[in-house]
Parts: structure tokens; C-alpha cells; sequence
């Protein structure tokens, strides 16, 4: 074998680590070229490292020694700190990945909300060896996107107000009795309801468009909260049908809040579908044997869930 030229080195990468770290450093070449920020945790060394992009996004002068993981968490909004903490745990118990918003406030006291995917790499034999999260800046799309859905929301109530039916319910001041909500059944013939749908979810753009698409089917009556103290208060009022509840609420676990739920007269055995991002099979067993009737994977597939609430109303009590 040709002996290297003096003066190369030649490259002696750790068997475990050599492909892996030229693809890592590749990949953080493209997260800083499409501005995304790279978080890297080494679990042997726990060792935290950051692409430039990252000290950009939090507010960190790249200088001195490496980040640790004890300043980055604390750069996170304390509401969210939780949350990403208990992903990250989930990740240390075996390869996955998991999507989730939060908040964090960089040092010069700017808010910015992040969406990150978190995943976890291992060895050859499975030994898990780094927690990696890619991390995007979605300040500006949350702004944009609570503006659409304000919008939205006026829009629904002028649309509603400048209807005939409208002005004909609220002119006449002479007749007090309710309009009827459903068309007169024949002498005999029971009289159906609406079913009533809660779905409690912390993300905006999520229930407005589950509110949308359930819009669509006239025998569903839909009511939102956007977390688990503010559910309990609709779910005790309303009594709904159908609970749809997120897995990561701001204040409280679906399945938290499940249990508290059964607690209310009345919603007992009231049909529950966790409706989440995470995919890791654990959680589908554990929100089964918390008594969730089914799991509904984000993106939701509509007509799954179509199907579910048909086969609830074939079997409930809507009288």
C-alpha cells in the first residue's frame, strides 16, 4: 500500500460515527443554507451543538464555549418548557420523531414561535446515540395565519347577520318562539338532534379547519376549546356527543383530560378520539386503554373521521 504524501493525514473516522458525521455536517450545510436551525445532542459526551442559523434564531453570540443544554431550555417559554421536555424523554426511549410548536424568548426579550421536528438517531445494534432537532422560525405564518382566521371569523358573523333568514328571526318582535333547528318529523316519528362535536385543541389553524370541514355535514353541531381548563367548562355545560381531544394541550395531556371528563354526569361513556401528531405506537395503546375510542393521526383523514362519527350516531342516543 502507497504510503500518504508528508504532511496528509489520513482520515480515521470512529466506526460508528464515520458516514454518519460526513452526512451529519452535509445536512447542517443545507439547514444553514435554507435557514433552518440545527440542534444536535450527543448522549455519550452530553454534549449540545448548534448550526450558526440556531445562535441566530435564539438570540446567542456563537462565541466561547459550546451552548449547553441548560441555557437552550432556558431560552424556552416556561408555559411550553414541559412540553418540549417530555419530548424529548419520549425520544430517549427509542427511535421516532415527533412535531410540535412552542415558544422561546431570546435574551433581548423578542417572542418567537418555532416548529420543530425532533428525532433520535442510533447505532448499528440500536444504541441511541443523538437527539436531533430542526427548528424553523414560524413567527411571521403564525402572525398571517391568526389574522386569516380573525378574518375568517368576521366574515362568518357579517355573512350570518346579512342573511334574510336572519333579519326575519330578529325584526319580528312579536313572536318569542324559537325557530325550529330541524325540520317537523311526521306524528309518531322520533325527532333527531344534532350531534354535538367538542374538539379541544391548542392550535388555531388546526380547529379551524376541522370546524370547516365539519361545516359540511348538516347533522353536526360543532363547539371548540383551545385547552384543557377552558374543555372541562364547555364539556360540563353542553354535554357533547363526540370529545375530540389533542394529545399536547397547553395546560394538561388529552388523556389527563379524559379522566376528568369521565368524572362529569352524563359523559361517563361519551365517545373520545385523541387526535394527535405523535405516531409512536405506545401512544395509540395508552390512549386506547385510557377508554379513547380511536386515534386520529395529524394530518387528519377526514374521512375516517366521517366514518367514525357515522357509526356514533348509528349507535347513540340523539333523541
Amino acid at each position: 500500500m502507497d504510503e500518504p504524501a508528508p504532511g496528509f493525514r489520513q482520515a480515521t473516522p470512529e466506526p460508528e460515527f464515520g458516514l454518519a458525521e460526513a452526512q451529519r455536517r452535509m445536512q447542517q450545510q443545507l439547514m444553514t443554507a435554507t435557514g433552518v436551525a440545527q440542534s444536535v445532542f450527543n448522549l455519550a459526551r452530553q454534549e449540545l451543538t448548534w448550526n450558526t442559523r440556531a445562535y441566530d434564531l435564539f438570540g446567542v453570540a456563537p462565541v466561547g464555549s459550546l451552548i449547553t443544554l441548560e441555557v437552550a431550555m432556558g431560552l424556552v417559554y416556561p408555559d411550553d418548557l414541559d412540553m418540549l421536555l417530555s419530548a424529548r424523554e419520549q425520544l430517549r426511549q427509542g427511535p421516532g420523531a415527533i412535531e410540535l410548536d412552542y415558544r422561546i424568548i431570546r435574551p433581548d426579550g423578542e417572542l418567537l414561535d418555532v416548529h420543530t421536528l425532533l428525532f433520535s438517531e442510533a447505532d448499528a445494534q440500536g444504541r441511541l446515540l443523538l437527539l436531533v432537532e430542526l427548528i424553523l422560525d414560524v413567527t411571521e405564518r403564525k402572525r398571517v395565519e391568526n389574522a386569516l382566521i380573525q378574518s375568517a371569523r368576521l366574515c362568518r358573523a357579517l355573512d350570518k347577520v346579512s342573511t334574510d333568514v336572519y333579519w326575519e328571526q330578529t325584526s319580528d318582535f312579536s313572536d318569542t318562539s324559537p325557530a325550529p333547528l330541524l325540520p317537523e318529523k311526521a306524528p309518531g316519528e322520533a325527532v333527531l338532534r344534532k350531534m354535538r362535536v367538542l374538539y379541544v385543541e391548542d392550535n388555531m389553524y388546526n380547529l379551524m379547519l376541522f370546524d370547516d370541514v365539519m361545516r359540511t355535514r348538516d347533522d353536526v353541531e360543532m363547539r371548540m376549546a383551545q385547552n384543557g381548563a377552558q374543555g372541562f367548562e364547555v364539556a360540563s355545560a353542553w354535554q357533547p356527543d363526540v370529545l375530540v381531544l389533542d394529545g399536547r394541550l397547553p395546560d394538561t395531556h388529552g388523556i389527563d383530560l379524559l379522566k376528568r371528563m369521565r368524572d362529569i354526569p352524563g359523559l361517563e361513556a361519551t365517545p373520545a378520539f385523541m387526535c394527535s401528531a405523535d405516531t409512536f405506537p405506545e401512544h395509540k395503546i395508552l390512549a386506547e386503554q385510557a377508554g379513547f375510542t380511536g386515534y386520529w393521526t395529524k394530518p387528519v383523514d377526514f374521512d375516517k373521521v366521517f366514518d367514525e362519527l357515522d357509526r356514533v350516531a348509528a349507535a347513540g342516543n340523539l333523541r
